[in-house]
């Protein structure tokens, strides 16, 4: 057989070899990357009573599915954020407290109540939004409907205790320490938190946000949590 005709026929055959064998591999990657090898895709789960565009960069990678709470509020950049990021999201149904991440089924030790709106109360709110382990955190209209749901909390022993923000706390305090369960007082500095702590075993603090930075109040709150009020010996 001439010499150059086997040449061609082995390079012919190589050539075959070669394509086979790269089809084979890209076969092989199309169905490691198709939508059904994709599969457990962990979704996060939001609770906070204002959900921001910053809460979303910080909490939500691109390709998971968001579920918030059911009387979350999405802001607008909130919605422009999800939007833009082509992210599915959904809200929680009644029946479904269950399905909560394990580490929120121990939640809300505190409750958080907000009267009086500041700039700072807000960035408050909305960092503690976070913080889903320790504060529920409801917004009221009315400093009568704060105090009747700090009332309500501590007598039911809802949560460890109850922070209100409202530029009415000294009313509010006074209306809830009506209820024999109660034992309420305004603060105002570190310093009173910790003789109410030590003295009253307080477990709803009242607390007048104007004129109040953000770091005062933050601080205030983790104060707060870092005792588990009890009624004094013989209360």
């Amino acid at each position: 057989m001439d010499q150059s005709l086997v040449e061609q026929v082995v390079s012919r055959v190589l050539a075959q070899l070669q394509s086979s064998s790269v089809g084979s591999v890209v076969e092989q990657s199309s169905s490691l990357c198709s939508p059904m090898a994709i599969q457990n895709v962990a979704v996060v789960e939001l609770m906070g009573a204002v959900i921001t565009a910053e809460t979303l960069q910080e909490t939500v990678q691109v390709g998971h599915p968001l579920r918030i709470g059911r009387r979350s509020v999405l802001t607008p950049s909130a919605r422009d954020w999800l939007q833009t990021n082509r992210i599915a999201w959904s809200r929680m149904e009644p029946n479904a407290a269950a399905s909560v991440n394990p580490a929120s089924q121990q939640a809300n030790r505190w409750r958080l109540i907000v009267q009086t709106l500041t700039p700072a109360v807000k960035s408050l709110s909305e960092g503690l939004s976070r913080q889903t382990d320790v504060w529920k955190i409801q917004a009221v209209g009315q400093f009568s409907e704060a105090a009747t749901m700090a009332t309500t909390t501590a007598n039911h022993a809802e949560h460890e205790g109850v922070v209100v923000l409202s530029d009415h706390a000294e009313v509010i305090a006074c209306l809830a320490n009506r209820n024999k369960q109660v034992r309420a007082a305004v603060i105002a500095d570190r310093k009173q938190l910790e003789l109410a702590v030590q003295r009253l075993g307080v477990n709803v603090v009242c607390i007048n946000p104007i004129g109040r930075s953000y770091v005062e109040m933050r601080n205030l709150l983790r104060d707060c949590t870092a005792n588990k009020p009890s009624a004094p010996i013989g209360w």
